[in-house]
């Protein structure tokens, strides 16, 4: 079986990975998918599509990840209408159930007719995008870089997508 495994990936961090591992001791592949892809440089979208594939394409090398079992691309959707479904049912490679916790993916999902895997949260209070985006606006570097893999840590720095998302927040409010 093939799993879907859809998310914004804002950054990835740790829960996102422990969520790959987890897939891919269950299904035979996963296709990991990044949406929003046309939105960035925002409070809630820091990282374009682009950079977002690089980090996870890092975190899953440098976590041993099997990529013969991975497929990863962006799709430019975001996951706000019931009918993102149908957008990823024209790019992606063909899918049998679909993994998120998110309630309207899980709906649309469901009402598309696809199975719904709710993946175990691992620690969903410690490893949240939204955490780790204020950590970083604060700029708590050493609390954020603990919440995502270090090969994550390291683009993010290199791209300064921290001091980006400083810059966005102070002319967002």
């Amino acid at each position: 079986m093939r799993a879907l495994f859809p998310g914004r990936f804002q950054p990835f961090h740790l829960g996102h990975l422990a969520v790959v591992e987890f897939l891919l001791s269950k299904y035979d592949e996963v296709i990991i998918l990044i949406g929003s892809g046309k939105d960035s440089h925002t409070i809630y979208n820091p990282f374009t599509a682009g950079e977002r594939v690089e980090m996870i394409r890092q975190a899953l090398k440098e976590y041993n990840a099997d990529f013969k079992r991975l497929i990863m691309f962006p799709i430019m959707e975001s996951f706000t209408s019931k009918m993102w479904i149908r957008a990823v049912e024209q790019y992606s490679p063909r899918f049998d159930v679909v993994v998120s916790g998110n309630p309207l993916v899980i709906t649309a999902s469901k009402e598309a007719g696809y199975l719904v895997d709710m993946p175990p949260m691992f620690n969903r209070d410690l490893y949240s995008a939204t955490k780790i985006r204020k950590l970083m606006i604060e700029g708590k570097e050493e609390e954020w870089r603990e919440l995502v893999p270090k090969s994550v840590y390291s683009f993010i720095k290199k791209i300064k997508g921290d001091e980006r998302l400083r810059e966005i927040a102070r002319s967002d409010y």
